[in-house]
């Protein structure tokens, strides 16, 4: 036994820790070409910095496309903050990129283990485009693909929203289509960019999608301006020349820059998702909101999973089981997401008389209040005779 002594027995789970980690992680599917030793067509890396982006042979000398989106990445986010890329031929369309049958999304999803919460997609336009609707009709059928893929890998617990870039718009707002009268919800279409190109400014989106907690707007006037002196659509005009008709592209559904009376820059103009106005995933922060809530719920109770549950002498669920539940959801919702302000608050509620003898089944009904946002403010102004109190 050795000599009398007093021991410690350190407990390592007393600060109710929830060891989760779930990062607003981007991934991008970009034009480009293979380098010989260095990156290949159609396989998946991960970079924390320009600098790593350009070891692989992804430089303005080699692969000059795709180093411009991977810098404007870097020029929004910090370096150490992961991407993940994936370099496709100029023949491969946005449209491949993103089917759930193919080869490129699914295995840079699946290599990222699940991780990626934003895919942006962007092909280089070649100038020989078809135009339908406005837009390639790459986009088109791009934006059906990227609906179908984010709903099938969001059912094997791997959610994740997707932007693609709106390549070639022709200028003309009547002909693009209206979105807000589908139902992709998880999909946004950007027409932006720095420029003067036919592609939207993808890397300088998921930069910034990047940098910012789940629930903030991409468009939050506080956090200032992507860009300091020009912006342009995808039909090379600038963002200025089309201000009268900024509304009619926002209310189709469309993301692009906007400015500011008397604040100098460029903002994002919304985080529109291609769905109805009724939508509540007409965001992209409503959607990585309820992701993330997800993602902590089914980390709470898979442990859970095909474990005995103990029952009253009634039948009913014992209520030390409903506390149990209740208390390890609400404790990693209200670590994870209420106290860093990404929602309101949470509700939990079990129903005691589920049959679970007979059904094998535990229903759990969990209530998410999100937090507001401020997108209209309505300011009643005048004149007076006297100081009146409130």
């Amino acid at each position: 036994m050795g000599l009398p002594k007093v021991l410690f027995n350190i407990a390592k789970d007393g600060m109710n820790r929830t060891g989760n980690n779930i990062q607003k992680v981007t991934g991008l599917i970009i034009t480009g070409s293979g380098v010989a030793s260095k990156v290949e067509l159609g396989k998946s890396y991960q970079v924390f910095s320009l600098n790593e982006a350009v070891a692989l042979g992804i430089s303005e000398a080699e692969n000059a496309f795709a180093y411009k989106h991977i810098k404007a990445f870097y020029d929004q986010a910090p370096t150490g903050t992961p991407l993940w890329v994936m370099l496709v031929s100029d023949a491969t369309t946005m449209t491949a990129m993103l089917d759930k049958d193919g080869a490129f999304a699914p295995t840079l999803i699946a290599d990222a283990k699940g991780a990626i919460r934003v895919l942006g997609v962007v092909k280089k336009a070649t100038g020989s485009e078809t135009i339908a609707a406005g837009l390639d009709t790459d986009v088109q059928t791009a934006v059906v693909k990227a609906q179908a893929i984010a709903e099938h890998f969001e059912k094997k617990y791997m959610p994740f929203r997707v932007v693609v870039s709106g390549n070639s718009w022709n200028g003309k707002v009547a002909d693009l289509t209206n979105f807000s009268e589908n139902e992709l919800n998880k999909v946004a279409c950007f027409i932006g960019n720095d420029d003067k190109e036919k592609e939207a400014s993808v890397g300088l989106f998921l930069g910034k999608m990047s940098s910012i907690p789940v629930q903030r707007k991409i468009h939050r006037v506080k956090d200032g301006s992507v860009l300091p002196l020009v912006a342009y659509f995808t039909d090379g005009t600038t963002i200025d020349s089309k201000a009268d008709q900024w509304d009619a592209l926002d209310d189709k559904g469309y993301i692009f820059f906007r400015t500011f009376v008397g604040r100098s820059g460029y903002y994002f103009s919304g985080d529109n998702t291609l769905t109805k106005p009724t939508d509540d995933f007409k965001s992209l922060s409503s959607g990585l909101v309820m992701d993330k809530a997800l993602l902590l719920a089914y980390g709470a109770l898979v442990e859970e999973l095909s474990d005995e549950v103990l029952l009253s002498e009634e039948g009913s669920i014992h209520p030390a089981i409903i506390k149990s539940w209740q208390t390890k959801l609400e404790n990693t919702l209200q670590s994870e997401m209420v106290s860093k302000g990404e929602l309101s608050a949470v509700n939990i509620n079990i129903d005691p008389e589920q049959k679970v003898l007979q059904t094998g089944k535990v229903v759990v009904g969990l209530k998410l209040l999100p937090v507001g946002y401020a997108d209209f403010i309505e300011v009643n102004i005048g004149f007076t005779t006297k100081k009146e109190e409130n």
